[in-house]
């Protein structure tokens, strides 16, 4: 098929695409700008028609000098595989720029998008939204802002969870749910930012909100909604303990105010520095399971590797005897041959007129018979070794991993136990950290 035709359909879809892509009503600042991307494509095609035919003509001549008909046209060959390279590259550079201007159409298309939402007429930005062939966030982010601003907010949270998720993307699900009247969702995805924390700026806007929607039904939405958002603010005390000290002691005092009610805030401070202390002793306990534990698995990995070895031991035994039988019939065998053969040149020497050629063709077996027998009797050790080679390189490689093991005991136990040693660890810190905070806020206990 012709190069140029295979093109055609591509670019006059293109231009035909920012035709219509051309707004009718809108004088929007960029409608001039694609209107002239539409000149430069339509020149830009222009341009290409003519290497690209160029081109077809280059190859139909360099094909007529294949086989018989390019003998003795070396140059000839050369100088036409010089223009079509020339124009292949001329035929690359103009797609190259038909595809960077393509991309301006598309960043124009948002363009004109971004200007209708600017002029409030939401639903033809989303048409023109939609155009934009690689919807990253950013275009997925103005469909949703355009349906929120419709109030069509299902379809607008629909479009945000096709985005990246992220807390600051979670708090426009969060708007667009107390928008709507639907405060449960609007709470249960504040939740969704809050658990767990790790302090980016979304968070301290999820924490003013939870506060702020307090709607009627929500004890019963949420019943144990002060402990889940004191567990929140006990985990924003941890987690700023280091960095800000005065905010992680106001964090753990709103904590506690948050679930004390009528009970006196520094016994319910004292329950909590319990229940750490008690999971650190929990902790501890676990630890000395486990470390019982991993005794038992070091010795069952020390039998089995044992185990292993024993069997492994047992193949080159068996090897070994095999070998030793195999050796035999093999030597059995040659003895015979030799025998036989010295059999056969015997009787042919016996004859009255034996070929010179049988002769010596029975010598020869004789000498082969004779070698390979005596190489036998002389190699014994060499060819036991050479069959039980397999069985032994087992049984040393099972050696190896049980001394491997025996020489390792303490690290294969440490690291059985590194697991809970490292809780361990983060409940010792996590109790001292409350300690220190409830000391802070209520004094020594």
């Amino acid at each position: 098929m012709n190069i140029t035709m295979k093109r055609m359909p591509w670019v006059l879809g293109l231009v035909l695409s920012v035709i219509l892509l051309v707004p009718g009503g809108v004088r929007a600042a960029d409608e001039n700008d694609i209107l002239q991307l539409e000149k430069q494509l339509i020149q830009k095609e222009s341009e290409l028609l003519e290497p690209e035919l160029r081109l077809d003509t280059l190859l139909v001549e360099r094909a007529k000098l294949d086989g018989v008909g390019g003998w003795f046209q070396g140059s000839k060959k050369k100088e036409l595989e010089r223009q079509i390279g020339e124009q292949t590259a001329l035929i690359d550079r103009l797609a190259r720029e038909m595809a960077a201007l393509q991309k301006q159409v598309q960043d124009m298309v948002f363009a004109v998008g971004q200007t209708y939402e600017k002029n409030g007429d939401y639903r033809k930005a989303i048409e023109y939204y939609l155009k934009v062939k690689n919807q990253d966030d950013k275009v997925r982010f103005r469909i949703a802002s355009c349906y929120k601003a419709l109030k069509e907010y299902e379809l607008a949270i629909q479009w945000i969870l096709k985005m990246a998720r992220t807390d600051a993307n979670a708090l426009e699900i969060v708007d667009c749910y107390k928008l709507d009247g639907r405060m449960k969702e609007a709470v249960y995805w504040l939740f969704q930012i809050l658990e767990p924390i790790d302090g980016n700026p979304a968070e301290l806007t999820a924490l003013d909100l939870i506060e702020r929607y307090n709607y009627p039904n929500r004890p019963l939405d949420y019943p144990n909604f002060n402990q889940r958002l004191s567990d929140v603010y006990l985990a924003k005390a941890v987690f700023y303990y280091k960095k800000d000290f005065a905010v992680a002691r106001a964090d753990y005092q709103k904590a506690i105010n948050l679930i004390a009610g009528n009970a006196e805030p520094k016994s319910v401070s004292l329950g909590i520095l319990a229940r750490y202390q008690n999971e650190y002793k929990v902790a501890l306990d676990i630890l000395d399971q486990q470390r019982e534990a991993a005794e038992r698995y070091y010795e069952n990995k020390l039998r089995e590797a044992k185990t292993a070895y024993d069997e492994a031991e047992y193949r080159y035994r068996r090897a070994q005897r095999d070998a030793e039988d195999e050796y035999a019939r093999r030597l059995e065998w040659a003895r015979r041959d030799m025998e036989k053969a010295e059999r056969d040149l015997r009787a042919l020497e016996a004859q009255a007129s034996p070929s010179a050629e049988l002769l010596a063709q029975a010598r020869q077996r004789v000498q082969y018979t004779r070698d390979q027998y005596y190489y036998l009797v002389n190699n014994r050790n060499r060819f036991i070794e050479e069959y039980v080679r397999p069985a032994r390189r087992e049984m040393e490689e099972a050696m190896e991993r049980y001394n491997e093991i025996v020489s390792n005991r303490t690290r294969i136990i440490e690291n059985y136990i590194a697991p809970y040693k490292a809780k361990v660890a983060a409940a010792k810190e996590a109790f001292e950290l409350m300690r220190s905070l409830h000391e802070a806020v209520y004094g020594m206990r």
